[in-house]
């Protein structure tokens, strides 16, 4: 047995990377659950207030949609969806959007260009892009510019960590732009990823791997706070991920939160957000709320 990356051989390797493949048994529940939240995506779009696909940049997946509340200050979270950068739609995601509505706060999903597009820089980027433009939107949307809060599922997870992790000094903005990121069952370690053959499409080479591994940066609010959560029946190596950002980023001052999400996989864990009084959401709203 060849080793590729720390204890593990190349299929091993690939099968803790594969998603959905590696557990074959959830696919009828998770196509029964994206079945469900599609009409409830449909309910939400009906009748909801909402803003959709404002365009933030020139890319034609430059988008985002926006939930906000009757208060003219309420504070904003901001949404980044997964698929490994390469799939998936902010559309996809407005189920989540009531859990922080009735909480009195506003929800923005980001769409965002893919890295088989535009490379993971390019990606990164964009998303930086998407909040630069909310906080200077010249019609001025209804929120607390002081009060901006990240948040991201697997690739979105990764990406809400880059968004904590930024020196908005260089895009004028505070440092402290961001208040909190909450990053569940993310990607924080990109090294593997250059391994696996199904995510050689990335392109991510080394010196992505070094600028945009969270792990191995700091994050830019030393004042902010960090909300980090994986499934609990969930593979080892996203775990792992997790398990050093977070060491990570408390060790550099961050005020860590690590609501547990037990019996969840990586396809329902984003349940626990999308309920109200579940211990993710209960640490999200502590966040926003400044508790």
């Amino acid at each position: 047995m060849t080793l590729v990356f720390r204890d593990y051989d190349l299929p091993s390797l690939e099968l803790e990377y594969a998603g959905s493949i590696r557990e074959p048994e959830l696919m009828a529940p998770r196509a029964a659950r994206e079945a469900r939240v599609a009409e409830i995506n449909a309910d939400i779009l009906a009748n909801r207030p909402r803003l959709l696909d404002l365009v933030y940049g020139i890319h034609d997946r430059e988008r985002l949609d926006y939930f906000p509340v009757a208060d003219d200050f309420a504070p904003l979270f901001l949404f980044f969806h997964g698929g490994y950068w390469k799939s998936r739609d902010k559309g996809m995601f407005s189920y989540l959007a009531p859990a922080f509505l009735d909480a009195g706060v506003n929800f923005a999903a980001v769409g965002y260009p893919y890295a088989t597009d535009a490379r993971l820089r390019g990606t990164v980027e964009s998303c930086r892009r998407a909040l630069h433009w909310l906080l200077n939107y010249p019609r001025g949307l209804r929120f607390d510019p002081t009060r901006v809060h990240v948040g991201g599922h697997s690739a979105g997870g990764h990406l809400a960590a880059m968004m904590m992790a930024t020196d908005w000094r260089a895009y004028g903005l505070p440092t402290d732009a961001i208040k909190s990121a909450t990053c569940i069952s993310g990607l924080y370690d990109l090294e593997p990823l250059t391994i696996c053959r199904q995510h050689r499409d990335l392109g991510i080479d080394a010196a992505e791997v070094e600028d945009f591994s969270p792990i191995g940066l700091r994050p830019a609010n030393p004042q902010g706070r960090l909300i980090i959560t994986i499934g609990g029946n969930e593979c080892t190596e996203f775990k792992r991920h997790t398990r050093e950002l977070a060491e990570a980023w408390e060790g550099a001052g961050l005020r860590v939160a690590r609501p547990p999400t037990p019996g969840r996989h990586h396809f329902d864990v984003l349940d626990e957000l999308a309920t109200r009084g579940r211990p993710l959401h209960r640490a999200v709203m502590g966040a926003i709320r400044g508790n």
